[in-house]
Formats: structure tokens, C-alpha cells, sequence
């Protein structure tokens, strides 16, 4: 057997033994679905437990709670929890948008402050980019970011935040120029 093989051995048999039982309640089928505090709940616990046997941001910088290893690691993972079916870890925007944003533009700062939580599910992130009167257009965005001094002065509003209700923390479209 190849690394390779003895890695998705090694995590089928991890996900086989630590799979939470079903829960009491009917489990969302996406992050867009969650519901109630049970089944964020519910499904945080898990993200942490996946995370802390090392099989999240396995690709991510071992400096900031990643793994330090190859995206393939991280692929194989994500294939055995789909072919075992398990529940799906609900920070999906901070692990696929946010944290890879932050890898690739945050200040040093930004990056240890802001991936050791995307990771573990203290701190879960939505998207605001829908709203009220022009829902996905993107090209319309009405909401404004007016600078004042070192931070931004938001006004508008968003819609369909998904996870929003447990978010700590959003990734924003507004507009800094109304031209």
C-alpha cells in the first residue's frame, strides 16, 4: 500500500471509531440549514473533535493550528467523510473562504489571531453578500464602508447570512467608493 493508502486507512478507521451517534433531533444536511442551537451545537462539538485528531487545516500553516502538511492529506479526509456520510463540520465559510483569504492576504497579526478559531469552531464566519432589495446581484451592492480614521463605518444591510445567528465574524462586500 501506498502513503497515500495507509493515510485513508488510518482516517476511515479514525471516522469508523469517533462518529458521533445520531443525535436526538434531525441533522441539517448543509451549514445553509442549520436551524437551532441544538444542531450547531451539535455539529461544533464535532468540527472540534475532527480537529483536535488533526484532520482539519491539515494543508494550513503548522504555526497557526494547521497541519503543515499536503492538500492531499486534506482531500483524503474530506472524501472519507463523505463516503462515511458523517456530519459536516458547519464553519464551511471560515474553513473555505475566510481562512484561505487570511493564509493568503492577513497580516501576520490577522493570521494568528483570526486561523486557530476558523479551525477549532470558536469562531465561526459567515458571508454578507445578499441583500434586502438587490439579493444576489453583487454588481449592486448598496451597502457602504465609510472610512473613519483606522476603521470603516458600515451602513446597509445583508440577507441569507447562513450561520449568521452564530457567527463571530463575517466576510463583507460594501462598497468604499459610491462612484
Amino acid at each position: 500500500m501506498s502513503e497515500m493508502d495507509d493515510f485513508r486507512a488510518e482516517v476511515s478507521a479514525w471516522l469508523t471509531e469517533n462518529a458521533p451517534a445520531e443525535p436526538a433531533f434531525l441533522l441539517p444536511e448543509s451549514f445553509m440549514e442549520v436551524g437551532t442551537d441544538a444542531q450547531f451545537t451539535f455539529l461544533r462539538d464535532w468540527q472540534k473533535k475532527v480537529y483536535e485528531a488533526g484532520y482539519l487545516g491539515m494543508a494550513w500553516p503548522k504555526a497557526y493550528g494547521g497541519g503543515g502538511r499536503a492538500q492531499i492529506y486534506q482531500d483524503i479526509v474530506n472524501a472519507e467523510m463523505a463516503r462515511q456520510k458523517v456530519p459536516f463540520v458547519p464553519n464551511t465559510i471560515g474553513l473555505n473562504w475566510a481562512g484561505p483569504l487570511l493564509l493568503a492576504m492577513g497580516t501576520e497579526a490577522d493570521k494568528q489571531r483570526y486561523i486557530p478559531g476558523i479551525l477549532s469552531a470558536d469562531d465561526i464566519w459567515c458571508q454578507g453578500f445578499s441583500e434586502p432589495d438587490q439579493g444576489s446581484d453583487l454588481a449592486n451592492c448598496q451597502t457602504r464602508a465609510v472610512r473613519d480614521g483606522d476603521d470603516y463605518v458600515i451602513n446597509g444591510s445583508k440577507i441569507w447570512t447562513s450561520l449568521g445567528t452564530y457567527a463571530k465574524y463575517m466576510i463583507l462586500l460594501a462598497r468604499t467608493n459610491p462612484d
